[in-house]
Order: C-alpha cells, then structure tokens, then sequence
C-alpha cells in the first residue's frame, strides 16, 4: 500500500513538473520572440522549433502520467474504502504551488535525480574538458554522449569557442537538445572595446561613472548573449583597483573607491539578469585583499556585495586567494568555510548561488589534487565546481566522498536546490 501511494505521489511530481515546464516554455519562447526583433527571423524560427519539440515531449509525458495515475486512482477505489487523505493532500499541494512554484517545480526534478546526476550538477567545465576534444566549435555525437554519461551542471565557453554568431547559437542549441536537465551556458564577457562573441564595443569599467551607463553597457552585453542561449555571465569585475596601481584588473574595475563602485556593479548585474543572464560577481573578497581585516573589508569591499545582494545578484565567485588577515590560514577562499559559509552566507546574508574560482588554478593545484579541492569546496560550502583541473578525476572523487559519509546526500541535495532555482528562474530547458 506504501509503496503503491509513492508511486503514485512519484507520477504527479512528474506530471507537475512536465506541466510547468510546458508552461515556462512557452513563457521563455514571448521572451524570445521580443529579443528576435533585434536578432532576426531565422534565428528566432530555430529556436521556436527546438522549444516547440520541448513543449510537445513535455505535454505528451504528462498527459501520459495523468492517464496511469487516474487508471491507477480508479483501481484503487474499487478495491478501498474511501478516505478524505487524498483531498487532504492535494489541498496541500495546491497551497504549496500557491506559495513557491518555482521551489515546488524544483523539488519534483530532484526527487528523480540520482546522486550521480546531482553530483555532475554542480560542475562547471569547459566543454573540452567534458568531451576531451581540442577546441569545440559544434555539438555532436561527442557533445551527446560526455552529457549522457555525466550530466555537467554548466558549459563555460572562450573565444576559442566562438566563429560566428549562428555557429555559436547552433552549437548551444544542439547542446541544449542533448540535456534532459538545463545547463548553465557561460561565458566571461566584461563591458570594454575588446570584448569577443560579437559583442559592439561598450566603455571599460573604468570609463563608467553613472549607474545608467553600466546598465547601458551590461544591456548591451546581455541582449547578444541571451540571443545565442548564453544564461550566465561570469561578470561583472567587483573589485576595486587603485588607479594608479598596475594589477591585471586595470581598466576591468569601477574605480577604486567601494562606495563609488557599488551602485556601478549593482546596475550591471541587474541589466543583465533582466534579460535573463544570470550575472556573476568576480571575485569575493578580492584579489588584493589577503591581508586585509575583516574589518577593514567591512569598510570597503564588503560594500560593493552588500548591495548587489541586496539587489539579488544570482550568483557570486569565491577568489582562490587567502584572506589570511581574516582567517589567519593559507587555505584559498574559495575552499573556505570562513570566508563562504560564515562571512558571505552568514554575515552578508548571500542565498543565491556560491561558484569557486578556477580549481585548476596553480593557487589550488600545488595543494590539492582535483578530488580533495572539489570536496574541499563542497565542504566549505560552494555550490558549483569552477573548471576542476581533472574533471573526471574531480567527479569522482565527490562521489566517492558521499559514498563514504565525509558529505551527505543532504549537502548535495542543497546546493542543486540553489542551482535550480537560478536555471528555472531563467526559464531556461
């Protein structure tokens, strides 16, 4: 009898799950149609068949559910007494759409995940890392067959990556159509004259002054991303740089003064993720700020986060330096529980998504092997792995550490959560 109401209860999150998707489907295909004016016909009828196909599967399936559940529903009825349990649940499950679809919509697709799936979920990789093909400039049988075996959480693209714009576009698309989950599809793509994929020259970070002109320049930046299928921009640069120094960040900041810089940052990452990209602060605390207090970060780079927080920037890179001023520690922030779990998830009240630095960094490499920083990093509490210097050997160093309790299906199952959220917020399929 148990096992049947579980069954039962497995089919209608499926068949929820299929309905919302269907819906958010055709919610994203409006959004799409509004960016096609800019972009053009032909790529806006590719990419209404693709949806079209998605809706169709999605309808299918859950019409397909509905019947076996109602089959199985009548079944029972004939050969049970009748019960207020069922109306009692499904009372409560409407309450519960009510309130958070989008929580319940993401809860329905975990609970068919498996503990391998999660776990791939919260990689980031190149897609030569995941294909181990030289440079990728198309998705095929390889792109199809990396993704069915470890379904990555996220692809992150370079120039390399990129030809033209219909080459890039197709390439995200045929990507997308091998996924049974979303992906993050990023790239790095900062406001300045050289800026790649296509996009037309905006002012460097420098240059900008006014809160519009960086919602100007991340709009611009935003709009041709969206329209290829990028969802995640590794972007904006929240640091702050003297503006006489000589860091590699020069030109790449919004000044040097945090409180000057932090309303510049928060219009970027919400001109972006208007449009559906979803925006990623680089990098927390900083990369100048080893030796700094906590409370001298407090006065100053803790600013530019406070607010973007505050305007609901989705994601945030932790920095593979070591702020040992604050954690007296040589351990690099980004497999820090100080400097994640306390400081950005507690003290800055940060819920949305924590992304590592580059693991194949030479900061992390000389210390760790591939496995023990991704396990390191869960631990400390990010939610995706950021280019793992042997994914395969990173992967399975996480699983092997759930197989042996050092981290509990629970710690997965919470980063996906914000993981998802983020994808779904996006409409992304």
């Amino acid at each position: 009898m148990k096992d049947e109401q579980k069954k039962r209860e497995k089919r209608r999150r499926r068949r929820v799950r299929n309905q919302m998707l269907a819906y958010m489907t055709l919610m994203a295909l409006a959004v799409t149609a509004l960016v096609g004016l800019y972009f053009g016909a032909n790529g806006v009828i590719r990419y209404i068949k693709n949806y079209n196909n998605k809706v169709n599967e999605a309808i299918a399936e859950a019409e397909s559910d509905a019947a076996a559940e109602l089959a199985s529903a009548a079944s029972q009825e004939q050969s049970e007494p009748e019960s207020s349990s069922a109306v009692y649940e499904e009372k409560e499950y409407a309450s519960e759409l009510s309130d958070d679809p989008l929580g319940e919509l993401v809860d329905t697709l975990l609970q068919d995940m498996t503990v391998e799936e999660m776990v791939a979920g919260m990689f980031l990789v190149t897609p030569e890392s995941l294909t181990g093909v030289q440079t990728v400039v198309q998705a095929r049988d390889s792109t199809k067959s990396a993704i069915a075996q470890k379904p990555v959480g996220g692809l992150v693209y370079s120039a390399k990556n990129f030809q033209s714009g219909d080459q890039f576009q197709k390439m995200l698309a045929n990507t997308k159509g091998f996924c049974e989950y979303p992906l993050f599809f990023a790239v790095t793509a900062e406001c300045g004259a050289d800026t790649a994929f296509g996009i037309a020259d905006t002012k460097k970070a420098s240059e900008i002054t006014e809160a519009d002109q960086a919602s100007e320049a991340y709009g611009v930046i935003a709009q041709t991303l969206a329209g290829y299928g990028v969802n995640m921009n590794l972007a904006p640069v929240s640091e702050i740089v003297a503006a006489d120094g000589d860091s590699s960040l020069q030109g790449r900041t919004f000044g040097s003064d945090a409180a000057a810089a932090a309303p510049l940052v928060s219009a970027s990452v919400q001109a972006m993720q208007a449009q559906g990209v979803s925006a990623v602060l680089q990098k927390f605390p900083g990369s100048g700020t080893g030796k700094k207090t906590l409370e001298e970060l407090k006065n100053s780079e803790f600013l530019i986060y406070e607010a973007a927080i505050r305007d609901g920037v989705d994601c945030i890179m932790v920095s593979n330096i070591s702020s040992k001023g604050v954690t007296d520690s040589d351990t690099p922030d980004s497999l820090s529980g100080v400097m994640i779990t306390e400081l950005l998830r507690g003290d800055l009240g940060f819920d949305g998504v924590v992304i590592t630095d580059a693991l194949d960094d030479t900061a992390v490499t000389e210390k760790y092997t591939p496995a023990e920083a991704a396990v390191a990093a869960i631990e400390a509490g990010a939610d995706v792995l950021y280019r793992p210097a042997d994914y395969d050997a990173a992967y399975e160093g996480v699983l092997q550490a759930v197989a042996d309790g050092k981290i509990t299906q629970e710690r997965i199952y919470e980063s996906l959560i914000r993981i998802y959220r983020v994808k779904y917020q996006n409409t992304v399929l």
